[in-house]
Formats: C-alpha cells, sequence, structure tokens
C-alpha cells in the first residue's frame, strides 16, 4: 500500500493550496478549484496528474531506498521494508504500472464523483478517491514564498490540517512545488522538490495507514 499511498497523498494534501498577469499562486488556486469542483479538464490546464504520479513514484523508491535500513528498523511488522534496498528498487520496478493503474482509477473515480462503497474491498479505486477528498477538505494550505527566475518558480507552501481526525493526520508539513511557464504563457505545476526533507513525516503517516487496514 505505502509505494501506492504516497503520490496520491502527496498530490491530495499539497493541491489544496491555494491580476492581469498570471502567477504560480493563480495556477495553484486553479489546481485547488479544479479538485473543489471534480473538474479533470480545468486541472489538466494547469497539472499533468499522470504525469506527477509517475514522477513522484519513481522519486519516492529512490528516496525510501536510500534510507531502507533506517525504515527496516523503525518498522518491524511491515514485510515491505524487511528486506532490502534492492528488493524495495526491483519490486517496485517490477510492480510500477500495477500501482500507477491503480492511482490512474483513483483519478478516474475521483472525477467521476463515484460514491462511497459499503466497504472499501467493493470498489478499492472508489473507496480511496473518497477517503482523500475528506483528507482535502480538511487541510489548509497558506503560501509563504514564491521565487520566480525566468520561466521557473518555487512555491513555499505550508499545509495544516483543522481539528477533524483527517486534519490530525495532516499534522503541518510544508512543500516546495516547482512551477514553469508553457508556451501559452501559464504557469504549470511540475513536481514537488523537497521530497528527500518530507519523506520519513510521510512514511510515517503511510505507516498508520497500512496498520489501520492489514
Amino acid at each position: 500500500m505505502l509505494k501506492i499511498f504516497l503520490p496520491l497523498m502527496l498530490a491530495v494534501i499539497f493541491l489544496t493550496g491555494c491580476g492581469a498577469e498570471d502567477t504560480p499562486a493563480d495556477a495553484l488556486n486553479e489546481i485547488k478549484l479544479a479538485l473543489a469542483e471534480r473538474d479533470s479538464v480545468k486541472l489538466a490546464d494547469r497539472a499533468d496528474l499522470d504525469a506527477f504520479f509517475a514522477a513522484t513514484y519513481d522519486a519516492t523508491t529512490v528516496e525510501l531506498a536510500k534510507a531502507y535500513d533506517d525504515y527496516k528498523a523503525r518498522y518491524p511488522d511491515d514485510p515491505y521494508f524487511q528486506h532490502s534496498a534492492e528488493f524495495l528498487t526491483t519490486y517496485n520496478a517490477e510492480h510500477r504500472e500495477r500501482h500507477l493503474n491503480f492511482l490512474r482509477g483513483v483519478k478516474a473515480s475521483y472525477f467521476a464523483k463515484m460514491p462511497e462503497p459499503d466497504a472499501p474491498e467493493d470498489n478499492p479505486t472508489a473507496y480511496v478517491a473518497n477517503e482523500f477528498e475528506k483528507i482535502r477538505q480538511a487541510a489548509n494550505a497558506t503560501i509563504k514564498t514564491t521565487r520566480i527566475a525566468d520561466d521557473r518558480a518555487t512555491v513555499i507552501l505550508d499545509v495544516t490540517g483543522d481539528n477533524s481526525l483527517r486534519g490530525r493526520f495532516i499534522g503541518q508539513l510544508t512543500f516546495e512545488l516547482a512551477f514553469s511557464r508553457d508556451d501559452k504563457n501559464q504557469w504549470r505545476f511540475d513536481g514537488i522538490t523537497n521530497l528527500e526533507e518530507l519523506m520519513p513525516t510521510l512514511v510515517d503517516k503511510a505507516e498508520e495507514v497500512w496498520i489501520t487496514f492489514q
């Protein structure tokens, strides 16, 4: 679950954030509105979610492998962390397309507004889509800093959960988001640049979910 959960959790949490000249903040706000309205066309104007899932899956695999021995010691009950970094890298590569297909299914369920099933196993993608909508609603985001250099930009975004159960699960996270201008001079989201810093906290959160559903 962890290798599927991390890209999706990142997408839902940080994309809750928020003139005549287009700015990275405008792009982030339009992404927020597209998610709230379940408007996949509007989202596609500012971000390629499938590309984000794929790039984040690969990047998190690298980061997990780098610190595998630490995770192995911290999570002795998780079979995913009871082998080696080489095992993790090979496993994620072998199952990459299946995991990404699941994420694409969650995305489809989300934008189709599929109802939440009575039990997760009845429709796993719809269940996850509904769960992450609840997480999205429990998150509040504030842009701290925007740095622009030519056609590239970095947005520092603080995300804080509310007082609900899911809000406390989110806690407080700071994302560094990369944006670039497209050929229409519009800013588009490219990815998260501080995954190495975020990874220990995100793995802790993923392990909470794994313990709940194992």
